[in-house]
């Protein structure tokens, strides 16, 4: 039985995806790491720069310890390699997209950091695994809820 007071809405069609995507900075990394390295970014602190017009965008990001920060590795776009696996200092053989490697189809990187303070247009952060000139795409707050698993498994050599 249709209720008079409802209408039907026509169902929801998806359009077909995009094979290729344009993204735009919001903001840049600085800090005084000046070329990729493996491990060793627990500590760094950073200064992600973002652009005046996304101050209001940042409203209340004060309020939050922790920042994902999604970034574009743009000197790994240079490298002459383009693998499909690598070779870990463990010994084990991973597929690119099981390592936390720059050398991805896409170069993109996600980080997990802390956030130190807010000035302005500026996040002082920690852990942020970007070197300086670092463009960066997106950042968002932690949740716990949704970012953390407790229990998660990670093969026994690490990534």
């Amino acid at each position: 039985m249709r209720l008079p007071w409802r209408r039907r809405t026509p169902a929801f069609e998806r359009p077909e995806p995009p094979r290729s995507v344009t993204l735009e900075a919001v903001g840049f990394v600085r800090n005084a790491v000046a070329k990729p390295r493996p491990r060793g970014w627990e500590n760094v602190e950073s200064v992600i720069e973002m652009l005046p017009e996304h101050e209001a965008r940042m409203r209340g990001i004060d309020g939050y310890s922790h920042l994902l920060v999604v970034f574009y590795m743009d000197v790994a776009e240079g490298a002459p390699e383009k693998p499909e696996t690598l070779k870990l200092a463990s010994g084990n053989t991973y597929g690119i997209f099981a390592t936390r490697s720059q050398l991805r189809p896409n170069h993109l990187g996600v980080s997990a950091v802390e956030l130190l303070a807010v000035e302005g247009t500026r996040l002082r952060v920690r852990g942020l695994d970007a070197i300086d000139g670092t463009p960066v795409l997106d950042i968002k707050p932690y949740l716990p809820e949704y970012d953390a698993v407790p229990g998660a498994r990670v093969p026994g050599g690490g990534t």
